[in-house]
């Protein structure tokens, strides 16, 4: 049964957090990142209250790729889009967490529309929000986050969204219990090294940094391949990553990313016959499992790549990542081709819960398992960000999830050590101190999950705003990033 509350208020907070190797996607280079943290205090109609929380990278050249915006300007627009859906929230009165979402997503993003953003990076300020409530409203039910969804405490009408879902509970769309454990699908960056040969800053903290490193340390089996497009140097660093990969282990789950870095299908498609020609990629081609968003996202939607993407579709299914920026962004993406969309917390929880819903309801018309739902999210970092997405991934029962947090960044170290210690108490499983740090606890690749159900978004130990600095008194430069 649906329950009601109100937002009686937000608090935020950001906290700095420095690589410790450089991280490469499109024309950027990463070398630290804001992480933007929401407090968000509810109150039921019974006069009962809670404060939940919800934090994510205020992610530069990702929501928002236009070159004539600086990386303060995306970080500038990201805080604003939070600020702008807290206000909406708390002006929005009483109702189920789900009608308070459908209430404030059409003003949210008309005002960052108007304030020059765009409908992704609107939909990460109302997915702070939604995250926020319904952590609040675990905690105060002491429900984690897999049984406010199935027994309806959110109250999700997935008619609203769209009509052929009308009448059908969520809760008939989830698997039946939350999975307890996920792989880890590790990234291979533009830049990361493949072995001690390659051309790499030097990192000396005792810690994994080439992929063949990896491969060995974590026992990985899925991999995420960025591809920059350029058809020589693609190839090659594609050769050279599969001549290390089958040295490891037979076989891998594979994604490859194109990343944006296409204006037509074309040009892709010439990198996927030269992927299957080439003597060298036999099995790094049977062993890719799909192909992440090639084209830019301007053209991404257009009904006139419709024919391409299912030409592409025979070779290996298609979906899309940034060109998901709306509500019905992949149903409008069934029509084109697409065979899935990708969920991160920071495009929505109710949007992926609706995907997840109009995939099933896609296969279950034509018998077979054609439409689906990838996790995906970089380098979401530990608490808050990384043990939401995971509980999220859980409950949508996806069995492997994109994770390089643990690589790009040395563990916990950008918390203070009474945050890290909370968290290693309260979830044994999926940490463990090495060498005086608290890292993520990786074994044969997997990740065990088992301690995210807990009341809330799958974090007991909670965050510290007065140790972070309010957005207000934030600057860009704080950070020491290149421009």
């Amino acid at each position: 049964m649906a329950h009601r509350v109100r937002v009686t208020g937000t608090r935020a907070g950001i906290r700095n957090a420095y690589t410790r190797m450089p991280f490469r996607f499109g024309v950027i280079t990463m070398r630290a990142s804001p992480v933007l943290t929401l407090a968000v205090g509810i109150e039921d109609d019974r006069g009962r209250r809670a404060t939940g929380y919800a934090a994510d990278f205020l992610a530069f050249r990702w929501f928002d790729k236009r070159p004539e915006k600086s990386l303060a300007d995306n970080c500038a627009d990201l805080i604003r889009s939070v600020a702008t859906a807290s206000r909406l929230y708390r002006d929005a009165g009483a109702g189920a967490p789900f009608d308070l979402f459908m209430a404030t997503y059409p003003e949210i993003e008309r005002e960052e529309l108007a304030a020059g953003f765009n409908r992704l990076g609107a939909s990460f300020g109302s997915s702070m929000l939604e995250r926020g409530v319904i952590d609040a409203l675990g905690r105060l039910l002491g429900k984690p986050f897999f049984e406010l969804v199935r027994d309806d405490h959110l109250g999700i009408d997935l008619g609203t969204i769209t009509p052929e879902l009308e009448g059908l509970p969520v809760g008939d769309f989830l698997p039946p219990a939350p999975r307890p454990r996920l792989h880890v699908r590790h990234t291979v960056g533009l830049v990361d090294p493949i072995t001690p040969a390659d051309p790499h800053e030097p990192v000396d903290d005792g810690l994994p940094v080439t992929l063949e490193d990896y491969l060995r340390h974590d026992g990985i089996g899925y991999l995420k391949i960025k591809v920059g497009g350029d058809l020589d140097a693609d190839l090659a660093r594609l050769e050279a990553i599969a001549g290390v990969m089958y040295r490891v282990r037979a076989a891998y789950g594979i994604s490859l990313d194109g990343n944006e870095q296409y204006k037509a299908v074309a040009p892709f498609q010439e990198l996927v016959e030269r992927i299957k020609t080439s003597p060298s990629l036999g099995r790094f081609w049977r062993d890719v499992l799909f192909i992440e968003q090639p084209l830019e996202r301007s053209i991404a939607m257009d009904p006139g790549v419709a024919d391409d993407i299912t030409r592409l579709n025979a070779e290996k299914p298609v979906i899309i990542d940034e060109a998901d920026g709306w509500l019905t962004a992949f149903r409008d993406a069934t029509r084109l081709g697409y065979r899935g969309t990708s969920h991160k917390n920071c495009k929505g929880i109710y949007k992926s819960l609706h995907n997840l819903a109009l995939a099933r309801t896609h296969n279950a018309r034509v018998g077979r398992e054609e439409w689906f739902l990838s996790a995906e999210d970089l380098t979401n970092l530990p608490v808050v960000p990384l043990q939401a997405d995971l509980a999220s991934v859980a409950l949508l029962g996806i069995d492997h999830v994109e994770r390089n947090g643990h690589h790009y960044f040395r563990g916990l170290g950008h918390l203070p050590d009474a945050e890290k210690a909370a968290a290693l108490e309260a979830h044994p499983d999926l940490y463990e101190r090495t060498g005086g740090e608290v890292f993520l606890r990786v074994r044969d690749g997997v990740l065990a999950c088992g301690s995210l159900q807990c009341p809330g978004m799958g974090f007991r130990a909670l965050p510290d705003l007065d140790a972070m600095t309010p957005p207000e008194d934030w600057d860009f430069a704080s950070l020491g990033q290149e421009a």
